[in-house]
Protein backbone atom coordinates (compact mmCIF):
# COMPACT_ATOMS: atom_id res chain seq x y z
CA UNK A 1 0.00 0.00 0.00
CA UNK A 2 1.19 3.62 -1.04
CA UNK A 3 -0.14 6.96 -0.19
CA UNK A 4 1.19 10.83 -1.13
CA UNK A 5 0.79 13.03 1.62
CA UNK A 6 1.62 17.03 0.94
CA UNK A 7 4.68 19.01 1.09
CA UNK A 8 6.13 22.67 0.44
CA UNK A 9 8.98 20.50 -1.76
CA UNK A 10 7.07 18.85 -4.58
CA UNK A 11 5.74 15.60 -3.58
CA UNK A 12 5.95 12.89 -0.56
CA UNK A 13 5.53 9.34 -0.65
CA UNK A 14 4.33 6.93 1.91
CA UNK A 15 4.92 3.52 1.65
CA UNK A 16 4.24 0.61 3.67
CA UNK A 17 4.82 -3.08 4.16
CA UNK A 18 5.01 -6.22 6.66
CA UNK A 19 8.31 -7.03 5.80
CA UNK A 20 11.31 -4.02 5.20
CA UNK A 21 11.44 -5.30 1.71
CA UNK A 22 7.73 -5.20 1.19
CA UNK A 23 7.78 -1.24 1.74
CA UNK A 24 11.00 -0.88 -0.14
CA UNK A 25 8.87 -2.51 -2.49
CA UNK A 26 5.68 -0.62 -1.86
CA UNK A 27 7.66 2.58 -2.35
CA UNK A 28 9.21 1.75 -5.76
CA UNK A 29 5.74 1.17 -6.80
CA UNK A 30 4.73 4.86 -5.69
CA UNK A 31 7.58 6.44 -7.39
CA UNK A 32 6.42 4.75 -10.91
CA UNK A 33 2.96 5.67 -10.04
CA UNK A 34 3.78 9.40 -10.28
CA UNK A 35 4.87 8.96 -13.34
CA UNK A 36 2.68 6.55 -14.90
CA UNK A 37 -0.39 4.49 -14.16
CA UNK A 38 1.92 1.31 -13.21
CA UNK A 39 -1.36 -1.13 -13.92
CA UNK A 40 -0.55 -0.48 -17.72
CA UNK A 41 3.35 -1.21 -18.00
CA UNK A 42 3.56 -4.17 -18.58
CA UNK A 43 6.42 -6.88 -17.58
CA UNK A 44 8.22 -7.26 -20.81
CA UNK A 45 11.99 -6.45 -19.69
CA UNK A 46 13.73 -6.78 -16.39
CA UNK A 47 16.78 -5.29 -14.68
CA UNK A 48 19.09 -6.82 -12.03
CA UNK A 49 20.88 -4.82 -9.57
CA UNK A 50 22.85 -4.54 -6.38
CA UNK A 51 23.70 -1.25 -4.27
CA UNK A 52 24.57 -0.24 -0.77
CA UNK A 53 24.18 2.13 2.10
CA UNK A 54 25.59 2.66 5.45
CA UNK A 55 21.86 3.13 6.89
CA UNK A 56 17.95 2.53 6.17
CA UNK A 57 17.52 6.05 4.61
CA UNK A 58 20.84 5.74 2.56
CA UNK A 59 19.63 2.40 0.95
CA UNK A 60 16.13 3.70 -0.18
CA UNK A 61 17.75 6.84 -1.22
CA UNK A 62 20.29 5.23 -3.32
CA UNK A 63 18.00 2.67 -4.37
CA UNK A 64 14.89 4.68 -5.77
CA UNK A 65 17.51 7.26 -7.32
CA UNK A 66 19.19 3.95 -9.33
CA UNK A 67 15.82 3.00 -10.34
CA UNK A 68 15.64 6.42 -11.54
CA UNK A 69 18.77 6.13 -13.41
CA UNK A 70 17.59 3.00 -15.23
CA UNK A 71 14.28 5.00 -16.72
CA UNK A 72 16.62 8.06 -17.57
CA UNK A 73 19.43 6.67 -19.38
CA UNK A 74 17.14 2.77 -20.85
CA UNK A 75 13.76 4.98 -20.94
CA UNK A 76 12.39 2.19 -18.51
CA UNK A 77 9.40 2.48 -16.20
CA UNK A 78 8.42 -0.44 -13.59
CA UNK A 79 5.86 -2.12 -12.45
CA UNK A 80 6.68 -4.44 -10.07
CA UNK A 81 10.07 -5.10 -7.86
CA UNK A 82 11.74 -7.67 -5.88
CA UNK A 83 14.22 -6.75 -3.62
CA UNK A 84 16.39 -8.20 -0.99
CA UNK A 85 17.95 -6.51 1.67
CA UNK A 86 21.25 -8.00 3.98
CA UNK A 87 22.49 -5.98 7.18
CA UNK A 88 26.19 -6.53 7.40
CA UNK A 89 29.29 -5.03 9.01
CA UNK A 90 28.68 -1.82 6.63
CA UNK A 91 25.58 -1.52 6.71
CA UNK A 92 22.69 -2.35 3.96
CA UNK A 93 22.86 -4.19 0.49
CA UNK A 94 19.69 -3.91 -1.19
CA UNK A 95 19.36 -6.69 -4.40
CA UNK A 96 16.58 -6.04 -6.75
CA UNK A 97 14.79 -7.20 -9.62
CA UNK A 98 12.38 -4.81 -11.59
CA UNK A 99 9.80 -5.40 -13.78
CA UNK A 100 8.54 -2.88 -16.41
CA UNK A 101 9.30 -2.03 -19.96
CA UNK A 102 10.25 0.83 -22.27
CA UNK A 103 8.03 3.89 -22.25
CA UNK A 104 5.52 4.24 -25.06
CA UNK A 105 3.86 7.63 -24.95
CA UNK A 106 0.84 5.86 -26.46
CA UNK A 107 0.42 3.71 -23.98
CA UNK A 108 1.79 5.30 -21.06
CA UNK A 109 0.23 8.60 -20.26
CA UNK A 110 2.93 10.87 -18.30
CA UNK A 111 1.56 12.01 -15.83
CA UNK A 112 4.92 13.91 -13.68
CA UNK A 113 8.20 13.95 -14.41
CA UNK A 114 10.22 12.65 -11.45
CA UNK A 115 14.06 14.54 -11.41
CA UNK A 116 15.00 12.79 -8.10
CA UNK A 117 14.31 11.66 -4.86
CA UNK A 118 15.74 13.85 -1.89
CA UNK A 119 17.25 13.11 1.71
CA UNK A 120 14.55 15.72 3.14
CA UNK A 121 12.08 14.20 5.83
CA UNK A 122 13.24 10.54 4.71
CA UNK A 123 12.57 8.12 6.82
CA UNK A 124 12.38 4.46 7.03
CA UNK A 125 10.80 3.03 10.17
CA UNK A 126 9.64 0.37 12.00
CA UNK A 127 6.24 0.20 13.79
CA UNK A 128 4.05 -2.32 15.48
CA UNK A 129 2.39 -3.93 12.44
CA UNK A 130 5.47 -3.41 10.19
CA UNK A 131 7.73 -0.74 8.16
CA UNK A 132 6.65 2.57 6.86
CA UNK A 133 8.52 4.63 4.38
CA UNK A 134 8.36 8.22 3.69
CA UNK A 135 10.38 10.80 1.20
CA UNK A 136 10.29 13.39 -0.80
CA UNK A 137 10.14 13.80 -4.82
CA UNK A 138 11.60 16.58 -7.01
CA UNK A 139 9.28 17.13 -9.64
Amino acid sequence: MFNYFETTADLGVEAKGKSLEEAFKEGAKGLYNIMVDIDKVDKKEKIEFEIEGEDLEELLYNFLNELLFYTDVENLVFSDFDVKIEKDNNGYRLKCTAYGEKINKEKHNIKEEVKAVTYHMMEVKQEEDGWKIRYIVDL
